[in-house]
């Protein structure tokens, strides 16, 4: 896979995660990489506002603590990438069991959810794909 990135190029890269411990939907981006720049942060904004918008589930508040800039662990996919292709780079993380921002006591996380926040963010990938190079 490294190859066919290397030969084609990468412009946005998500990352889908089940997390096991945060019972939220969030985004974990690069921001700890060496090069993160103002163009990725504005493009990491939008995105994570236009998820906002297009999903109930997605929240912004609650996550990963955040690196401090050049403190990435440049072993993990999203900061790697971002780093290596100078890109939009973001994992997503959905809770294995249910989202306490919007509980659903009867079926908890579904796939039927996971479906609807794979929707939404395809919203936000097509609002900020005219801005990626």
């Amino acid at each position: 896979m490294i190859n066919k990135m290397e030969a084609t190029g990468v412009d946005l890269f998500y990352d889908v995660h089940g997390d096991e411990a945060l019972p939220y939907v969030f985004l974990a981006g690069s921001q700890g990489t060496p090069s993160y720049s103002d163009r990725l942060a504005g493009l990491r904004d939008k995105f994570s506002e236009v998820l906002k918008l297009a999903s109930a589930d997605f929240q912004s508040e609650i996550g990963y603590e955040v690196d401090a800039p050049g403190a990435a662990n440049m072993t993990v996919a999203t900061n790697w990438v971002a780093e290596r292709f100078d890109c939009l780079a973001n994992t997503l993380e959905m809770p294995f069991k249910d989202n306490d921002n919007l509980p659903d006591e009867e079926m908890g996380w579904s796939p039927e959810r996971s479906i609807k926040l794979g929707e939404a963010s395809l919203v936000a990938m097509l609002a900020v794909v005219d801005d990626l190079r």
